[in-house]
């Protein structure tokens, strides 16, 4: 009979083998090629990077998920210098307060939109984010915690979670409770970020617009709404 040791090593290597097949190029080394045609570019467009070595003008700011399924500069063809960029676990943003812990979103957005005079901002969520199916999944007595600091953060979209889970049946598949929850917490980001002065005001003044998306990668679908002092009608790219 296999032994416990030489069982677990056998799984490791089936394991490296796996991660072989899957990944035969190094990683480092593929991004050292990258950055060597990175470089070719930056010598061919050296005018747009004089410009930008003095300053940056991005029109948007894209508020987004860390997942490496989603990065919103590669979805949406977006060059260095247009948009100022944040992520975070579900493209989370919290409600204005001063004595929230949660200010590294604050500071992103007022930078955005104090300093580089942003003229949008898109919170963007996204299908089978791992982030809304915590939420959904936490229990209420907190016996499921699982991690030290992911329930926290996510529980800014507990009303989220609540307006999902009475809009859709009971009886509808999970998949369509996520779908329905990443969408509300988008839309529960966007009042949060009119609850800062500093964006509430120029939106006020027509200077600045809001604006929420899903990107659906398993569909290959993007949709976009805009929020002026309400939650307007989806519209497909």
């Amino acid at each position: 009979m296999e032994s416990v040791d030489n069982m677990q090593e056998r799984k490791l290597e089936e394991l490296s083998l796996e991660a072989n097949v899957a990944c035969p190029v190094d990683p480092f080394e593929k991004m050292r090629k990258a950055f060597e045609e990175f470089k070719a570019y930056f010598k061919k467009e050296k005018e747009l990077f004089d410009a930008l070595a003095q300053s940056q003008h991005p029109k948007w700011m894209i508020i987004a998920c860390s997942d490496s399924r989603v990065d919103p500069a590669l979805v949406l063809g977006l060059e260095l210098g247009e948009a100022f960029i944040l992520r975070n676990i579900a493209s989370l943003i919290p409600p204005h307060s001063k004595q929230s812990g949660h200010k590294s979103g604050a500071s992103a957005i007022e930078y955005a939109v104090e300093h580089l005079k942003v003229e949008h901002i898109m919170i963007v969520g996204h299908s089978r984010c791992g982030g809304i199916k915590a939420l959904l999944e936490m229990k209420e007595d907190g016996s499921n915690r699982f991690s030290e600091y992911i329930e926290d953060w996510i529980q800014i979209a507990q009303p989220a979670s609540e307006i999902a889970k009475a809009k859709v049946p009971h009886d509808s598949p999970f998949e369509e409770l996520w779908t329905c929850c990443v969408k509300e917490s988008v839309n529960l980001s966007l009042r949060n970020c009119m609850s800062y002065p500093f964006v509430k005001i120029p939106m006020e003044k027509g200077l600045l617009t809001l604006h929420g998306a899903y990107f659906d990668f398993v569909n290959g679908a993007f949709d976009v709404w805009k929020l002026k002092c309400k939650i307007d009608e989806h519209q497909s790219l």
